[in-house]
Formats: structure tokens, C-alpha cells, sequence
């Protein structure tokens, strides 16, 4: 505070009161498929030194805003209004010249990292050729490396090494975030850069980004993180439906409980206040039924390892977990720490070095090609990066559908109206399944995933980082959906998540990875409040079991 009563809040908000760095005005986007635009006449400034957030539901633009801020688009969508970008009109300009305009001065990182990185090339490898562009000399390029790195959360040099499959989600997320930092841009338009990242690395990066925001960088950023937005930006719109309902300083739009917000932002912060009480009703997964087709029938890993092919550890372990029909556990821990891995080894995507993974008592193959229909059924995972997972050409109702038709033997109808049943569950409407994937947004994608494993009646579901693509709303009508998904064939859950908030709604049980191993395990209530360092910074206060209900 100043001695004129102003307060740091006030002085970021006032800054870049000159011309913007990058400013949009009217700006629409529209598809000839669509018939409502996708973007209409948003405005909104980034001045250099400055924080600009978007946030709203999965769906509402924010991904095609991004893009649009940059003068670019995704193949069918035409752009009307301006984009200026220090005072010249991406929009108006031809392409070679708005990449002129780009080069060295923006910086774009897309939702899903691994459209970011060089799948070929190792990530150190990768950093240095994207420096080579702007830094010259080897010194130099180490240097501007070595702070991409630093500033990204990603500083081990052992992961430099590994090419970007090989990297945890969380891993690739600051990797890819490191590609863009490299050539030091003036201007990075994020989006959802904490999505794949735990707690205290969310925190963490929030403060850098901060920090690169007071040296002078301008930042727009993209994201359902209202704790990433208040600790990092100066003024929030609130988009919805390809328009902004609001819009001001971040302290005031995000104030909790003030009758003046937008019905969206009241929607939005009091979700929010819910899932920090953890005040879901986890309801049953167990019951009995006619469809309970996998009765008695549990999924088991046991002594399980994994080696990368550099011979490095990915699984330390020995793991040996257990996931009895009807059972929930949620598998938490910081990024690195195993958590994908082992969910790909019971799903057959990743064999284990050794150890195996078992079906009512049987081996199951350590590669999903060698697994019978059923064995496959038995296991169904959620990816992480939902959209790697769908064919890109195809409307999605059909690829949901095939679950039922090729593992349940259901017919074509019976199959799709169960998935369009299941989909308006989770917040999905009809048309949007009519749609090819390229349309819907990163939260429709991981929720489009979600209903084809659950149509497959798996005994055991693994849903790795579910909800990280999700707007607060949408995370909470998931985690109420997942107890009447999971009952009907009394599916056991895994529920990978660095969402503690979550973890704890989603599972009765969990277990905490570190570094490869597993070194906790009990009832939730139990495991996530008496965390040790350095994972207790995660657990937050509100989360105390103490402190449910009141």
C-alpha cells in the first residue's frame, strides 16, 4: 500500500495505460457449419507488462480467441474485426506478413502439449533449435535454455534428455511452455498452461508468470484456474457462448459473493467454493443389479516396474495395488511421479519391466494388441490428451458408440442412444455429438472420452488427469456423474488426479506417488490430510476432513 492508499492490486491494474501491445476489437469468428458464431465482437487490450484473463466453460471460445488474438484459425473459420498486434492489424495483413509480425514478438502455447513439441527429437534438443531462431552462438542459446527451462518448472537435467513421450503430462506441459519462453517474446497468449500440472507447481508457475508479466511481457491468458487468474492477472473477461458477459479488474470480477457478477461468474466462484469444501455427495458405487457383470472379478497389479528405454526408471516400485468391483481410488502425487505410467500398464498402453497386471486372477497381457475383447473391456482408459485419442475425420457419436457395439455387442441404435444418454449426464448436448472432434473444445473432448469408456462396462475405469481441461461447473456435474456411471456394472474407479479437491470427492481410498514409488496409502480422508512434505503444501485448509459440513 502507498502512502495514497493504493494498493499493488490497483497499480498492476493501472499500468499500461499507453497503447496495448496487442488489442482486439469486434473481433467474430464464424463456421460455415456452425449457426451460432463461434467468437462474436469480443474486444478486449494486453499491454505490455500486463495480465489479461479469459475464462468461462468448457466451450465458450476461449481456445479460438487465442488463436483469433494471433490473426490465426482453425481450418474452416473465417475471421471478421481487428487484431492488432502493437498497432498493426494481423487480420488485414497477408500471411507472410502476419508472420512477419509474429516472429519474435509472440509467443502461443496451445492446450495440448504434445501439438507443441518435436515427438523426434529430444526435449533439450528440441529447446536449442527453437533458441537457434532467435539467439545466436552456442553460449547464448544454452543461456536462453537454460532460463525457458528455469522459468517453466522444468530445471532437472535428466529430462532434458528424454524425448517428450517419455515425459509425465504435467512434464510435457512446462516443456512445451519452455518452447515458447525461448525466444523471449514480448507477447504469450496461454492456454491452460497449469491443466496438466500439481499444486505446487501450479502455484509456482503462477508466480513466474507473474514475475515475467512485471519485467514487461504482456500475457492473455486462457484458463479455468481461477486461483492461476487471481494470483497472475490484472482484468478477467468472462466468456460465454463466444461472448464476454463481463468484464473488469480481477480483484473485482473474481470478488466471491458479490450480487453485481454475472450470473456465469456467481455460477463459476461458487462452484468453486463447493469443490474446496469438498462438498460432493460421493453417493454409492457399490449395489447389485442385473447388468453387475463383473461381480467378484477385481483388477490387481502386482510387483510392477517400468524402465524407460534410456534405462531410466519410470516405475520404481514395486507397485502392488488392487481395484475390487464397486472400489474407488483416487492416485495422486506430483508430476514425474508415476501416476500416468502406472494407469497405462494396467491398461496395456505401457508394458512393466517387470511385475503384471491381473483380471479375476488371470495374467492380462503386458500389451493392449495381445488382449482378447474381453480383456480390453475389462480395462478402459481415459488419456490425459483426450483429443490424440479420437479420429479426427470422423463425428464423434459414431466413435462413442463403437464401444458398445464392438466390446458389449449392442446394436448401432442401442449403442449410440446409450452414449447420448451417458453424454447429456456429463453436460454434453446432442448436437455436439453430431460434430467431428476439431470442433469441440479440450472439456468436451475429455468428457467425450469419458462416456465411450464408461459405454464399454469395464471393470475397471482409469481416468487419468479427467477433469483437468474443466471449467469448475462442468468438474462438478462430472464428479456427481461418476457414481451412477460407475454403478451398473459395479466398475472399479482409479481416478489419477493432481486435484486433491477431486481426488477427494472422486475416491474413498487413495494412494500418493512420489518419485516412482508408491509411499502412502489408506482411506482418503486419511492419506490426503496427513501428506508430508513437500506434498502438505498441496492439501489446503479447506480440505481438512475436519471441515466437512461445516
Amino acid at each position: 500500500m502507498t502512502a495514497d492508499g493504493i494498493g499493488a492490486d490497483d497499480l498492476r491494474g493501472a499500468m499500461g495505460t499507453g497503447a496495448p501491445l496487442l488489442e482486439v476489437r469486434r473481433l467474430s469468428a464464424l463456421a460455415a457449419t456452425a449457426a451460432q458464431p463461434l467468437l462474436c465482437e469480443v474486444s478486449l487490450s494486453v499491454p505490455a507488462g500486463g495480465v489479461t484473463a479469459v475464462v468461462g466453460p468448457s466451450g465458450s471460445g476461449k481456445t479460438t480467441l487465442g488463436l483469433a488474438a494471433l490473426g490465426a484459425a482453425r481450418p474452416g473459420v473465417r475471421l471478421q474485426g481487428r487484431a492488432l498486434l502493437e498497432g498493426e492489424d494481423l487480420l488485414a495483413a497477408d500471411e507472410a506478413r502476419r508472420r512477419a509480425l509474429r516472429s519474435g514478438t509472440t509467443g502461443h502455447l496451445a492446450q495440448h502439449p504434445e501439438t507443441v513439441l518435436d515427438p523426434v527429437r529430444r526435449v533439450g534438443s528440441g529447446l536449442r533449435a527453437v533458441a537457434a531462431l532467435r539467439h545466436r552462438g552456442r553460449a547464448a542459446r544454452a543461456a536462453a535454455v537454460g532460463e525457458a527451462l528455469e522459468t517453466a518448472g522444468l530445471p532437472r537435467p535428466e529430462l532434458h534428455r528424454r524425448f517428450p513421450h517419455q515425459l509425465s503430462g504435467g512434464e510435457q506441459q512446462r516443456a512445451a511452455l519452455a518452447s515458447v519462453l525461448v525466444t523471449g517474446p514480448r507477447l504469450l497468449v496461454l492456454d491452460e498452461p497449469t491443466s496438466g500440472l500439481d499444486s505446487p507447481a501450479a502455484v509456482a508457475l503462477a508466480r513466474r508468470l507473474r514475475a515475467l508479466a512485471d519485467a514487461g511481457t504482456g500475457l492473455l491468458l486462457l484458463s479455468h484456474d481461477l486461483a492461476l487468474v487471481r494470483e497472475s492477472a490484472d482484468r478477467v473477461a468472462v466468456l460465454e457462448g463466444g461472448r464476454v458477459v463481463e468484464e473488469g479488474p480481477a480483484r473485482q470480477v473474481l470478488a466471491a459473493g458479490e450480487g453485481r457478477a454475472h450470473p456465469l461468474t456467481r455460477g463459476l466462484l461458487t462452484a468453486e467454493r463447493r469443490a474446496g469444501a469438498a462438498a460432493y455427495g460421493r453417493g454409492s458405487a457399490g449395489g447389485s443389479g442385473a447388468e453387475a457383470e463383473h461381480s467378484g472379478e477385481g483388477v490387481a497389479a502386482a510387483g510392477v516396474t517400468v524402465r524407460g528405454r534410456d534405462g531410466g526408471h519410470l516405475l520404481r516400485g514395486p507397485v502392488t495395488l488392487s481395484f475390487p468391483p464397486g472400489s474407488t481410488t483416487a492416485l495422486t502425487g506430483p508430476s514425474g511421479s508415476g501416476k500416468t505410467t502406472f494407469g497405462r500398464v494396467l491398461a496395456g498402453l505401457t508394458p512393466a519391466t517387470t511385475g503384471e497386471a491381473t483380471y479375476g486372477g488371470a495374467r492380462l497381457p503386458s500389451r493392449i494388441q495381445r488382449r482378447t475383447a474381453a480383456q480390453r473391456r475389462a480395462v478402459q482408459y481415459v488419456h490425459q490428451s483426450s483429443s490424440e485419442s479420437f479420429e479426427a475425420r470422423a463425428p464423434l457419436l459414431g466413435q462413442l458408440a463403437a464401444a458398445g457395439r464392438l466390446l458389449r455387442g449392442m446394436t448401432p441404435e442401442a449403442a449410440e442412444e446409450e452414449a447420448l444418454r451417458t453424454a447429456r449426464l456429463l453436460g454434453l448436448e446432442d448436437a455436439q455429438l453430431a460434430r467431428t472432434p476439431g470442433r469441440l473444445s479440450g472439456g468436451q473432448l475429455q468428457r467425450c472420452a469419458l462416456v465411450r469408456a464408461v459405454l464399454a462396462r469395464p471393470a475397471l475405469l482409469v481416468c487419468d488427469e479427467v477433469t483437468s481441461a474443466l471449467d469448475v461447473v462442468s468438474r462438478e456435474r462430472l464428479l456427481a456423474a461418476l457414481p451412477v456411471l460407475l454403478e451398473p456394472a459395479r466398475t472399479a474407479l482409479l481416478f489419477i488426479s493432481h486435484d486433491l479437491d477431486a481426488a477427494y470427492a472422486a475416491a474413498e481410498r487413495a494412494v500418493v506417488f512420489e518419485a516412482g514409488r508408491c509411499v502412502g496409502q489408506g482411506r482418503a480422508a486419511d492419506v490426503l490430510r496427513r501428506a508430508p512434505e513437500p506434498r502438505a503444501a498441496v492439501v489446503r485448509p479447506e480440505m481438512d476432513p475436519a471441515r466437512k459440513g461445516g
